[in-house]
């Protein structure tokens, strides 16, 4: 399903009815077999909109829609979350946390107890099905939440900042396998990150938002090879993209960070 975004606002009202403006116009499709990043200041609405398209938040105006594609017959859309926080059921196996999509579906026992070992399998867990969450580390429990999300064969992917809450080394490695994994499904995914090296190391489309209210700055298509963005040779174009990104964002960042200072 393509995922369309029209006009797309977000205000919040506190109790003495003074209004936060977090999203302003936002306009924005996703579209088959693409990996779409949002990236942008601190506060600027990222996780927001994320949460507006998982249904989670509601929309103040505009509308979130996801359309046919050629040959799909229609059906609700299926939306996967990977949460930054890994969000597993710690009374769960890691076997019982992969299928629960699938029992929140109906999907009987069997096909749930093969379609989750297959998940377990390719994100590299194999071994660990009967092992409960707070005997995992951090990296692996992401695992988990990322099987557990392609467990129901989503029509979206969304994940928000997956690999912020993980050190440098175990970041990359997991950055890597998540690749690996995206090229094996071409999940359409909706990615959000502060981490303009890691937008430009997986997304076709970096969307760039503006501070709060965010709106929508830049949208810069990655033309380099995914496959070949680690080069050596790829290194000046990937680092002109990192530029750009930062060019965008920088003074909203400084001006965010100036605001944090000052309480």
């Amino acid at each position: 399903m393509r995922l369309i975004m029209e006009s797309v606002n977000k205000t919040y009202r506190d109790k003495r009815g003074q209004e936060t403006h977090v999203l302003q116009d936002i306009d924005l499709s996703v579209e088959k077999d693409e990996f779409l990043a949002i990236v942008g200041p601190s506060g600027c609405g990222k996780s927001t909109l994320l949460g507006m398209v998982a249904g989670l938040v509601p929309l103040t105006s505009g509308s979130i829609s996801f359309a046919l594609e050629d040959g799909q017959s229609p059906h609700a859309p299926r939306i996967g979350v990977v949460f930054q926080e890994h969000a597993l059921f710690p009374w769960r196996t890691v076997q019982r946390n992969v299928e629960y999509g699938l029992e929140v579906q109906r999907i009987g026992k069997r096909e749930r107890t093969e379609r989750a070992r297959t998940l377990i399998d390719m994100v590299g867990l194999s071994g660990f099905e009967q092992r409960y969450p707070h005997q995992l580390s951090g990296g692996m429990r992401q695992r988990v939440g990322i099987a557990r999300a392609l467990a129901i064969e989503p029509d979206l992917l969304l994940m928000d900042e997956p690999l912020s809450a993980l050190d440098a080394q175990v970041r990359q490695l997991l950055q890597e396998e998540l690749l690996r994994i995206w090229e094996q499904h071409r999940q359409k995914t909706l990615y959000v990150t502060h981490n303009i090296a890691e937008a430009v190391a997986m997304a076709d489309r970096i969307v760039v938002l503006s501070r709060r209210p965010g709106r929508i700055r830049a949208v810069l298509t990655v033309e380099i090879p995914r496959a070949e963005r680690s080069l050596p040779d790829r290194q000046t174009q990937v680092a002109e993209y990192q530029r750009q990104i930062w060019d965008l964002i920088r003074s909203d960042a400084e001006q965010a960070l100036y605001e944090d200072v000052r309480g």
